[in-house]
């Protein structure tokens, strides 16, 4: 929004920041001064430009995609507006199936808009924006899990395992809890975020309750536990026939949870402000570079399942097609492509005058590393960028074949025998 002047053509639709169901400008209109002002004051966050010498980033960003994830977003808004305003209010799950049933197939027809390349919430309302992001999310990360989904869900039919209609509604729900904590105790986490606080901890536990019995269980289950760690460090702990209690790690955790989990967890590292009450003024979100980086060589790695890890670079990039960055030659540019397996070396053209749609060369920074980006959207981020170590590790489908052949090979071998996950399993 900080670069839309009058003039410029919408490439995609804009929706209203408060009632994302409905459309404030149509893709195709012509901005004018007053329709920047107001969207300024509305705290859009960014639009779409027609720019016919950058028409090969339009396959990455679908106008049906975006209006399925629009009315996705809209349910997150109805849904914690229900819960806000009254503690015995029935939340209309059927119309969040629906909506999120609606966008996995959009999703499923536009493959090559299943990835995370910008928010459609940014209005003060850091709540709806982190639910509608982790739904979103946990979605893109569900459908390329299918392999995945399959085999960590052994006791359900293959079709049940890879629906993720119920993942995404348990994702986009997760914090609803939130919204029934005392004031004080919100309050409290703003100022100090002390996961050891025991009432914030409640929430988990007032989420589950609130979707219990309106969603597939193991989905009610996601929402209880998505603050699991693939280390053992996360709660609540699980009660035991003794009666103690104890902590649940690695694949004693839910698949879906740990999906929800790793959504959450980025969306928060993004958006610091994401929770009822937030102010994004104090809490500034950060490049996905910077957040991605935690999981990958920073202090989530031990955090989140390393399977999901890889299935969490496939759907969010480190930079996203559309983002304008500079490079290390000191040439602007925009991204115009990139690969999961090399996340922070995609294919950048250059940007010479915008105004006047000319374009320079082209840097493919897989072929020429001896280039690398420096700063997105004027943040500094040169130095977290990372790359793979080996070819394959960010690759998720060499996981998937891995596990495919393993399950075949002990399959002729020993035909009740499921084998080793941890054999399967590359290093992190």
């Amino acid at each position: 929004m900080s670069q839309a002047e009058p003039g410029m053509k919408l490439a995609m639709p804009v929706f209203h920041p408060d009632q994302m169901s409905t459309v404030l400008l149509r893709a195709g209109a012509q901005l004018e001064r007053r329709s920047v002002d107001r969207m300024r004051e509305m705290k859009v966050s960014q639009v779409w430009i027609d720019y016919p010498k950058l028409n090969m980033i339009s396959r990455f960003v679908s106008p049906s995609v975006m209006t399925a994830r629009a009315s996705m977003s809209s349910e997150v808004f109805s849904a914690f507006d229900a819960a806000r305003g009254d503690a015995h209010a029935k939340l209309d799950f059927g119309a969040y199936k629906a909506a999120m049933g609606g966008l996995v197939q959009k999703l499923i027809y536009n493959a090559d808009s299943a990835i995370f390349v910008s928010e459609l919430v940014n209005a003060g309302q850091p709540a709806v924006r982190h639910g509608a992001n982790v739904g979103f999310i946990s979605l893109l990360m569900g459908l390329r899990l299918g392999f995945y989904l399959i085999r960590e869900r052994k006791h359900t039919s293959a079709q049940v395992a890879k629906d993720v209609t119920n993942l995404g509604v348990a994702a986009m729900l997760h914090d609803v809890g939130m919204t029934r904590l005392p004031e004080e105790v919100r309050a409290r986490w703003r100022e100090t975020r002390d996961e050891q606080d025991s009432e914030w901890r409640e929430h988990v536990k007032i989420g589950y309750e609130m979707v219990r019995g309106h969603v597939e269980p193991s989905a009610a289950a996601a929402v209880l536990h998505h603050h699991q760690r693939f280390d053992g460090s996360g709660f609540p702990k699980r009660k035991r026939f003794q009666g103690d209690r104890v902590a649940i790690g690695g694949e004693d955790i839910h698949v879906h949870a740990r999906i929800i989990a790793a959504a959450d967890m980025y969306d928060r590292a993004v958006n610091p402000a994401s929770d009822p009450g937030d102010e994004e003024m104090g809490l500034p979100s950060v490049p996905p570079v910077v957040a991605l980086n935690k999981f990958v060589r920073g202090d989530c790695t031990h955090l989140v399942d390393p399977v999901i890890m890889r299935a969490l670079l496939s759907v969010c990039p480190a930079y996203a097609p559309g983002t304008q960055v500079r490079l290390s030659n000191g040439v602007e540019g925009v991204v115009t492509d990139w690969s999961p397996l090399d996340p922070c070396r995609p294919i950048v053209r250059e940007l010479t005058h915008f105004e006047n749609e000319e374009l320079g060369d082209t840097y493919d920074l897989k072929e020429d590393q001896s280039v690398t980006i420096m700063e997105t959207d004027g943040v500094p981020v040169g130095d977290m960028n990372f790359y793979p170590e080996t070819p394959q590790e960010f690759d998720l489908m060499h996981v998937e074949k891995a596990m495919m052949n393993s399950a075949v090979e002990r399959s002729m071998t020993d035909p009740g025998e499921s084998g080793s996950f941890e054999s399967l399993r590359p290093s992190a």
